[in-house]
């Protein structure tokens, strides 16, 4: 059609009542030829020249009506003609081709971007599978597609391999020597078969694909190698924490409760005393470690959230200050708070635990005799408290990391678990804030945590 429908168009002004000259008619032939190419590719452009020569003899030249001519420039100027027309067929035939090429190549391309950046962009490996599948049967025209990996299959197109085996083409995946899947190809029943170049650009996406998925595989490899020695970590550490700090103040009570059951020795009152203390504390301490390795538990859990409700944070921080007042060994606790401060909204067991922890650090790690200052601020829409005490300071590469579980600044001392930072941090950040450690230009530490005003 495309060879025949225009030259036949063209062959139309022969009815027309006035005369066209062969000029005009061979001009509008070259059209036609031009858009046979356009239309039918090389073969419709010379077919559609050929055709033109004859009918452009046969009606507008003279002789009309016969494939006769009387005059040899009119036999040159079909000669011309033909070449002319069978050139441009030509040339616009292989642009046409070129072009097509071209953007094949460019989708061909985009298609290979695309299927990196969903892959590295994190989304499910299946999604990616099922958009490459789907994008090769666009690209080429297929009936069908399936990709087989060890991440799951895919499939495009069909939802089902057709019962012509024998059409399907196979190419496979492989990354540094080893079988990663399968690219199944099925030929629509207009496109039988792919050609070399198809199958070369499918084969090379294959490959890219491969070379993608065994990445992926090694990363996830790779990520559960980490996270298998975090958790190896992790348990080493808590076994170590634990086994020191149940054994000794097991080990204190064991010796306080021996004297005591002990019928021969003789205690003075203030002994006697001295010993249910001990018990008392030691008591107070394996509790707090259990409380604080099943915080940790229902941290890990994501089960902290805390209910909150308005608080006056100067109650709450003069309320801690007083109750740990008999561990304060000599520290001298000064506080800085205005009297104007508004209602904080803050769960006030969770907060309470929190502060709790960082003033029972700033008194261990402190030497006795030595002040801790806790200083409150609105700053903004933050409500700002700093605990500064005269201790020894955490270097500044450490600051962050003692915020981890079971990891001890340089220098602590030998009680306690490494778990009073961690969940303190869990409890800020699960109120919307945040916690920090700077050096104070005079030494030691200030604990820096920012709680919202509103919220």
């Amino acid at each position: 059609m495309a060879a025949t429908v225009p030259p036949g168009a063209t062959t139309l002004l022969a009815l027309v009542p006035l005369r066209i000259s062969t000029a005009t008619a061979a001009l509008a032939y070259v059209l036609a030829v031009v858009a046979a190419a356009t239309a039918g590719g090389l073969v419709g452009g010379l077919a559609a020249s050929l055709l033109s020569f004859l009918t452009l003899n046969f009606f507008f030249t003279e002789p009309f009506h016969t494939f006769e001519v009387s005059k040899p420039e009119d036999l040159v100027a079909l000669g011309v003609f033909l070449l002319v027309s069978a050139i441009v067929g030509t040339l616009l035939s292989t642009a046409m081709s070129e072009r097509a090429r071209a953007e094949r190549r460019e989708r061909e391309a985009r298609l290979q971007q695309r299927l990196g950046e969903r892959l590295l962009t994190g989304e499910a490996t299946v999604t990616v599978l099922s958009n490459f599948a789907r994008s090769v049967v666009e690209l080429f025209g297929l009936e069908g597609c399936e990709v087989k990996t060890e991440f799951g299959e895919a499939l495009a197109g069909l939802k089902s391999l057709p019962p012509r085996s024998g059409a399907i083409e196979t190419f496979p995946m492989v990354a540094r020597g080893r079988e990663v899947g399968r690219v199944l190809a099925i030929p629509g029943a207009s496109h039988p078969r792919l050609g070399p170049r198809e199958t070369h650009v499918i084969q090379g996406l294959a490959n890219q694909l491969a070379l993608a998925l065994d990445g992926m595989r090694s990363a996830s490899e790779a990520q559960a190698a980490r996270l298998d020695a975090e958790k190896d970590r992790l348990r080493a550490a808590l076994f170590s924490s634990v086994t020191h700090d149940l054994r000794t103040p097991l080990a204190s009570i064991k010796a306080s409760v021996t004297g005591l059951l002990d019928l021969g020795a003789r205690f003075s009152p203030a002994d006697h005393w001295e010993l249910l203390d001990t018990i008392r504390q030691e008591e107070e301490r394996l509790n707090r470690l259990i409380g604080n390795l099943l915080y940790l538990g229902r941290i890990r859990a994501g089960a902290v959230t805390p209910e909150k409700s308005r608080t006056n944070p100067e109650d709450l921080i003069e309320a801690i200050v007083a109750r740990l007042a008999p561990s304060w060994n000599g520290h001298a606790v000064k506080l800085d708070i205005p009297d104007d401060l508004p209602l904080v909204p803050i769960d006030v067991v969770q907060i309470d635990q929190a502060l709790t922890n960082l003033l029972e650090n700033a008194a261990k790690f402190s030497p006795p005799g030595t002040s801790i200052t806790i200083a409150i601020r609105r700053i903004d829409a933050d409500l700002e408290v700093r605990i500064t005490d005269q201790g020894p300071g955490i270097a500044a590469e450490d600051r962050e990391r003692v915020f981890e579980p079971f990891v001890r600044g340089e220098g602590s001392p030998g009680a306690g678990a490494g778990l009073g930072l961690s969940i303190t941090r869990a409890i800020i950040e699960a109120h919307g804030g945040r916690i920090l450690i700077e050096g104070p230009p005079r030494g030691g530490n200030t604990v820096v945590l920012t709680l919202p005003i509103e919220g």
